[in-house]
């Protein structure tokens, strides 16, 4: 696979294209990325489904303009796709050879089911779906729905309901709400059985718009829409509001950005009623879909479509791009897992959060590549901006906050009072920075330091294939959550 891949996708309302850099066999970051309101399906619905020339003029446009970016970037592939607006165009022929004869760019028109497929493939590569999960992308000419269970795809449909469809046959002729609505539940009435399941995956514009009003319009702390969760039951009023809205004003007022005045409506209706439908009322909001998965889908052909188990894919993006030490981490990993199993009892008889000491410990040199100092604050903004994916928000902070401890200030104090229901217990954190800070320490000595440790009258006893001569000065600040020393041993001695 190239190192460099541009993906194009024409929506009913906007095309975009990204650029995914590879950086390793599982690693890669977007390089660029640009967005054209483009209204490809702009008065479609109101004549016959045919495209008019002013739209397709605009995205022959948008795709020149494309067409330089990925020059510019070298991009060694490009993939290019047009989904619901332009699939029932009478007219698609017509479009497609405008488009080849005037950019030189060859179309591939998916059909529902397929934008379906894409948009769980990056869904449930990139999100935490610890649960039987549908994926839901509510466009401009249709809702494509995806069954994922065990990070498998099992099903997938395509609805021929979109918002400017709504908009166009309901909305701009004033009609009431609960006609559109009715329209809209015999549709969804035709959804298997199968596809009422625990949770509901947000995909698309619409969708992250929603769930940014949800987030600015609530006391919730991280704003980060990628794997942001919530319940229908709980925003129920807010997402009424904005169907209740009577202005722009008022949507405004609702945190609803000015872009999306015109379909948010029809997508949260969409979303309501198909909520209704199948009984779900969690929601797990995504950043990626439909170009993320095109983008996956040929990265992950040998690998059966998903990342293997071990493989955090954040992680390994963070490490290829960010840490360039080259340190051996295996050591490190033993020890800090001997440290916590040795100290676990005080803050974590669950053993629940092994899995965020070692992924912090497995990123812990990052803030060092862009300068020593400060580096543990360095190493927490990379981590916060960073650690998007198969993360729920509180797993990213938590990762975050051990990060950002460091010799005397073990916890960050105005982190955990802006994140205090996102983040656990002070106790838990201090324990955690507690053993990341010694572990550190005591490897930054050597990276093949084979150590092992024991609690004995109190004390917490470090034996240590080498010396460390500096390492009680190091520990002078720590402050330690109990009342037990520190002693270093050589195993030779």
């Amino acid at each position: 696979m190239p190192k460099r891949i541009a993906i194009v996708d024409i929506g009913s309302n906007s095309a975009r294209v990204v650029i995914f850099q590879r950086t390793s066999r599982y690693g890669f970051h977007l390089i660029a990325q640009k967005k054209a309101a483009v209204r490809v399906s702009e008065g479609s619905y109101s004549n016959g489904g045919y495209l008019q020339e002013e739209a397709i003029n605009r995205t022959i446009a948008a795709l020149k303009s494309f067409k330089n970016i990925i020059q510019d970037y070298k991009a060694r592939k490009t993939l290019i796709v047009a989904t619901a607006a332009v699939r029932n165009a009478p007219n698609k022929e017509y479009f497609l050879k405008r488009v080849r004869e005037e950019t030189k760019l060859n179309i591939k028109v998916i059909d529902g089911t397929k934008e379906a497929y894409y948009g769980a493939v990056a869904a449930k590569n990139l999100l935490p779906l610890n649960i039987n999960s549908i994926s839901i992308d509510i466009g401009g000419g249709s809702t494509d729905i995806a069954l994922i269970q065990n990070s498998k795809i099992i099903d997938a449909i395509s609805i021929d309901i979109g918002t400017i469809k709504i908009k166009e046959l309901f909305f701009d002729k004033n009609l009431k709400l609960e006609e559109a609505g009715d329209f809209i539940k015999k549709e969804f009435n035709k959804i298997p059985q199968n596809f009422k399941v625990e949770q509901a995956v947000a995909i698309g514009g619409v969708l992250r718009a929603l769930s940014k009003s949800i987030i600015d319009s609530s006391d919730y702390s991280f704003n980060k829409i990628h794997a942001f969760e919530y319940k229908i039951s709980e925003h129920i009023n807010h997402i009424d509001d904005i169907l209740d809205a009577s202005s722009n004003k008022r949507l405004n007022d609702l945190n609803i950005k000015e872009s999306r005045y015109d379909t948010i409506k029809e997508g949260v209706l969409i979303f309501k009623i198909l909520l209704e439908t199948l009984n779900i009322d969690k929601v797990i909001t995504s950043g990626v879909g439909i170009r993320e998965g095109l983008f996956l889908h040929d990265m992950l052909r040998g690998s059966n479509g998903n990342f293997p188990r071990e493989i955090n894919p954040s992680i390994v993006s963070i490490t290829d791009r960010l840490d360039m030490l080259e340190l051996s981490y295996k050591n490190k990993i033993i020890a800090a897992k001997k440290l916590y199993y040795l100290l676990k009892n005080e803050f974590d008889e669950k053993e629940k959060h092994l899995k965020h000491l070692i992924d912090a410990i497995k990123i812990s040199n990052v803030g060092k590549t862009l300068t020593i100092y400060n580096e543990h604050k360095h190493a927490y903004y990379i981590a916060s901006a960073e650690l998007n994916w198969k993360y729920r928000h509180k797993d990213m902070l938590l990762i975050a906050t051990i990060l950002r401890s460091k010799g005397d200030k073990l916890i960050y104090k105005p982190l955990k009072k802006e994140h205090t229901k996102l983040l656990p217990s002070k106790k838990t954190i201090k324990w955690l920075g507690f053993i990341y800070t010694i572990i550190n320490i005591i490897f930054s000595y050597s990276s093949t330091n084979k150590c092992t440790f024991a609690c004995e009258n109190g004390h917490l006893i470090i034996y240590s294939d080498i010396e460390l001569p500096l390492f009680n000065s190091e520990i002078e600040n720590l402050k330690l959550l109990k009342d037990f020393k520190i002693v270093v041993k050589t195993k030779n001695t």
